[in-house]
């Protein structure tokens, strides 16, 4: 019975781990953009730009060994997008992020 007991023990520990998400937002509330790390298998991407915001667009870009997967651009509104990783290690394998934002109005 013990032995049930820790394996359900251990079994809720890394089911529990595995739905963690991590994330980032960088800019403010006019004009950013975040990038969330679901399950860790899926990024969520969002950018905003909306009107009170002194740029002309905000933009993110996933990208993977040089080759974009996704890239949205904001120009008066919120947009989001989503990418599964590789789940092979090296640096070839990893999954980037960037944001960036227009010239000024």
């Amino acid at each position: 019975m013990s032995q049930f007991i820790c394996s359900l023990l251990v079994f809720g520990t890394i089911g529990l781990g595995a739905n963690t998400a991590y994330g980032a937002t960088f800019g403010n509330s006019n004009s950013g953009a975040s990038s969330t790390e679901v399950f860790e298998v899926r990024y969520n991407g969002a950018a905003w730009n909306y009107a009170a915001s002194p740029y002309k667009y905000t933009s993110f870009k996933y990208t993977r060994d040089g080759r974009t997967l996704l890239s949205k651009t904001a120009y008066s509104s919120k947009v989001t997008g989503s990418v599964w990783d590789d789940i092979r290690w090296g640096d070839k394998y990893t999954t980037k992020f960037n944001w960036s934002r227009g010239a000024r109005r």
